[in-house]
């Protein structure tokens, strides 16, 4: 029987994912333009990496301040005005005449995608009675990762016929809808009667934290854990998290209720997603590396060779809400981290010679058990804490997505880099004929996947690139046996800490 919050609930649902796709897009579209960026604005490497690091590293940043003060506020409201801000900011970036002006834009970029994704999942929750929630987190889920897997191919079309500015402008039609429809169809959230204090400081510090945290990952991987900036933001980012405990603890109106971590499976479920994102979106990149960097392949020809990751991760989202609702959480969660694991032990296989046929069956099943994690970690983000703590709650959950993505490229890089290292040392090098001046170069190239390098810097030495291939592959091998032993620790922890029984009903 249909009953009159249905259609409000569905129009909830389609501008929700919606927004989550034009947030997710705007993550994985860009690398395919950075080339005609370059040339358009004149743009440094360093540019570069602004224009690309400061969406999700402000995104990153105001997720958690942005969903408490959705809870302050109302979330339709929030969700409203975030969509205007990243709308008319990706005009803005279409409009940019330098580099810049762009990263000035793309930061605006990450304050409005916050601002919108921070209470869109608690909208999703308040529009859904609890025994339908799963299946509306699930569809969430799976678009997000459909925008995810198309994104390079939406940036490549649009590239090569609008040239890079399209890439900010095709932003502005589903903007302004997403707008309009979120002040016609969305029904306002209920938020506590009383007027909540706005809680400046803890905000602040909130803010503090996590984006000195997030670029310290980022940075920490590129510049050195010792250079100065990085060692600067980690003692920044302690200082500020000891502030934050202290004012949120003493705070009549936290930003942050520090009492929603005695929630067992709310705790249990922010490290899930931290670990969740490591090894879903953080190992993807050495396998790109090794699909294009030692196989040969161009961007292309590795997106398709990975759409069986992509594609299973969509179907899967889509059925995982589904089996939610018929099993529970813990039996999906622990599938889900079995079938990592499992994924990630079949990836172990790889080795120099290698065709990338060894790796399909392990794509498939890292993505159809990526698909299982998602919905039910974002449902128990909104369904154990009391419902004016909702946007609170998913905030945080959400900062531990973009971080939990840093951390696996950072942690996973230094995996990949030792094991380089330890199967390319000076001795080896030496016995290969290269002299001593070009060991380091021959190095770094080989574990940043540069093997279109090796030619140049050591002469075509046969027995110099075989060295590089095996080193490499074993390095890819043992990320992936790292990664296995972490989604068995994800599995452990998901026994040990979610609970069905605490759910709101």
């Amino acid at each position: 029987m249909t009953t009159t919050r249905e259609p409000a609930a569905r129009w909830t649902l389609v501008l929700v994912c919606v927004a989550g796709a034009l947030m997710t897009l705007d993550i994985t579209i860009l690398n395919i333009g950075l080339e005609q960026i370059a040339t358009g604005l004149d743009a440094t490497l360093p540019d570069l990496q602004w224009v690309v690091g400061v969406y999700p590293l402000v995104f990153a940043a105001l997720l958690l301040p942005a969903g408490s003060l959705s809870d302050r506020i109302g979330r339709r409201r929030m969700f409203i005005a975030g969509a205007a801000v990243f709308t008319a900011s990706s005009v803005a970036c279409g409009l940019a005449t330098g580099p810049t002006a762009l990263t000035i834009a793309r930061a605006v970029q990450g304050i409005g995608g916050a601002m919108t994704y921070a209470p869109a999942i608690p909208l999703l929750a308040e529009a859904f009675p609890p025994q339908r929630r799963p299946a509306a987190m699930g569809i969430f889920s799976g678009v997000s990762a459909g925008a995810a897997a198309v994104g390079p191919l939406v940036g490549g079309a649009l590239v090569d016929t609008f040239g890079w500015r399209s890439m900010f402008f095709v932003n502005l039609l589903p903007g302004a809808l997403l707008v309009a429809g979120a002040a016609i169809k969305i029904v306002e959230s209920v938020v506590a009667q009383r007027i909540r204090r706005f809680d400046l400081p803890g905000t602040v510090l909130a803010i503090g934290v996590l984006f000195a945290v997030n670029y310290a990952v980022v940075a920490g991987a590129d510049n050195g854990w010792s250079s100065p900036d990085v060692v600067g933001s980690i003692i920044g980012a302690v200082v500020a998290l000891v502030a934050f405990l202290l004012v949120e603890g003493r705070s009549d109106d936290p930003m942050l209720d520090l009492r929603l971590f005695r929630i067992g499976s709310f705790s249990g479920a922010a490290l899930l997603s931290l670990l969740t994102r490591m090894l879903h979106l953080g190992t993807l990149s050495y396998f790109v590396l090794w699909l294009q960097g030692m196989l040969g392949y161009s961007p292309l020809q590795a997106g398709l060779r990975l759409l069986p990751f992509s594609a299973m991760a969509v179907v899967t989202s889509l059925l995982a809400g589904r089996l939610v609702g018929r099993l529970g959480l813990l039996p999906v969660l622990a599938t889900g981290f079995v079938g990592m694991a499992a994924g990630f032990a079949l990836l172990t296989r790889i080795g120099p010679d290698s065709p990338w046929t060894v790796a399909l069956v392990g794509f498939f099943v890292l993505g159809a058990a990526a698909g299982l994690l998602f919905p039910p970690l974002i449902t128990i983000s909104v369904g154990v804490v009391p419902p004016e703590h909702s946007g609170m709650a998913s905030g945080l959950m959400n900062s531990f997505f973009p971080l939990g993505t840093a951390l696996g490229v950072s942690t996973f890089g230094a995996v990949l880099s030792a094991r380089v290292q330890a199967g390319m040392t000076d001795a080896a090098l030496a016995a290969a004929g290269l002299p001593d001046d070009v060991q380091d170069p021959v190095r770094v190239a080989v574990a940043a996947g540069r093997f279109g390098e090796l030619p140049g810097l050591t002469g075509g030495s046969a027995e110099a690139a075989e060295l590089a291939k095996t080193a490499f592959a074993n390095g890819i091998a043992t990320v992936s046996l790292v990664s296995l032993g972490l989604a068995l620790l994800g599995g452990l922890v998901a026994v040990l800490t979610v609970r069905n029984r605490q759910l709101r009903t």
